[in-house]
């Protein structure tokens, strides 16, 4: 038994002794393995993981070009105080022409006409109205035909500095031409500056066969420009704006003046006389007024056109018979009177003074602000004070 309690010590001893020899090389492994971890971590640098990214096609880079600027769209010419419509620069101070127009019904269709910058109707003789057409955007290379004077057209021409053209006068016209000095051409003196020409256009069916000798005298651009540059003409209208209007944009400034149309006005009828009418029809389309006889369309045989006007006047005058035997009639076209602006569709009233034959007109609205009309040609008509105008 002693020697079993021996063994077991024995044995005990033998394992303590065999697991202190195997945990100092365990720990000596484990002191190894670091020191030799650390010598390798001095050089070793982990190699990054790899991760898969998926892969994005971009679109092929183009050039970014800058915004190009739009230019300003260039005007040409300049306004015309007469129709505020740009014209030729070279022609904008050219003096006006005043050109008395025959209007009776044989002398139809007149040359010329659709070119006038403005154009006066008023009645001359019996229930006949003739015009003065005011020419300076454009000198038709034939117009006419040219009639005979009353003294009333003249205050027209000095209305715009013109040179005033005619084929004979009344006494009265006569009177007036010399006591007034105005620049004119007269066909009853300057023959190589008129024309006869008594053919009617084949399309114009109304007239047929020979022009009456009275209504066949025409002028033109070329005969008339040759006469005013070899007998030394004024040539170049005055610096005044009093010869011209006022134009601008229409409903703005009536807008912020306060303005009141009386209404619409798309068909006008202005009765001079039983057989003598002018009719404007408004085409909204074009925002100008056709102009229209009582037989139909009021034509330019220079143009083969229709006439068109974008501003109509009417003029209200004290209009009397001067009883002589050619039933001429006397017009008060000094002192002060009333009228309508008919544009774009609308009509106002408006008023008008002139202070002697030789002076411009000067037009205002009601409120006696200056008068300002749309760009475009202008028709006024001089109508007897105490006559209805149709306006619908």
């Amino acid at each position: 038994m002693k020697k079993f309690f021996e063994i077991v010590r024995a044995s005990k001893k033998i394992f303590l002794i065999s697991f202190a020899s195997a945990f100092s090389a365990c720990v000596m492994l484990v002191l190894v393995g670091t020191i030799f971890a650390f010598a390798l971590r001095a050089d070793y640098e982990p190699e990054e993981a790899f991760v898969e990214l998926p892969i994005i096609i971009l679109p092929e880079a183009t050039e970014i070009q800058p915004e190009e600027e739009e230019e300003p769209e260039e005007i040409w010419g300049v306004p015309s105080i007469l129709t505020g419509l740009h014209i030729d620069e070279e022609i904008v101070n050219r003096r006006p022409l005043a050109v008395v127009t025959d209007n009776i019904r044989r002398a139809h269709p007149q040359h010329g006409i659709s070119s006038a910058d403005i154009i006066y109707e008023v009645l001359a003789e019996g229930d006949v109205t003739r015009f003065v057409a005011i020419y300076q955007s454009e000198f038709p290379e034939k117009i006419g035909p040219v009639r005979s004077a009353r003294d009333y057209f003249i205050d027209f021409a000095f209305n715009h500095d013109a040179i005033f053209v005619f084929h004979g006068a009344s006494p009265g016209g006569h009177s007036r031409v010399r006591s007034t000095r105005i620049d004119n051409l007269d066909a009853g003196r300057l023959a190589q500056v008129f024309w006869r020409d008594r053919t009617y256009p084949e399309w114009f069916t109304r007239n047929t066969g020979m022009r009456a000798v009275e209504h066949s005298s025409f002028t033109g651009r070329e005969r008339i420009e040759t006469h005013l540059y070899e007998h030394d003409f004024r040539t170049e209208i005055e610096p005044d704006p009093a010869f011209g209007f006022i134009f601008g944009d229409f409903f703005d400034e009536i807008e912020d003046r306060r303005i009141q149309s009386l209404g619409r006005a798309e068909h006008i009828v202005v009765p001079f006389s039983q057989p003598y009418s002018r009719i404007f029809i408004f085409d909204e389309e074009a925002k100008k007024y056709r102009v229209e006889n009582p037989q139909g369309p009021h034509m330019d045989a220079e143009t083969v056109s229709h006439a068109y006007v974008t501003n109509i006047l009417i003029q209200f005058v004290n209009l009397r018979s001067l009883g002589d035997y050619a039933a001429r009639r006397a017009v008060d076209t000094i002192g002060y009177g009333r009228g309508y602006l008919i544009t774009s569709g609308e009509h106002f009233p408006v008023l008008w003074h002139k202070e002697s034959h030789e002076t411009p007109m000067v037009w205002t609205f009601e409120d006696g602000s200056p008068l300002i009309m749309p760009p475009g040609r202008i028709w006024i008509c001089v109508f007897q004070e105490r006559g209805e105008v149709e306006i619908e």
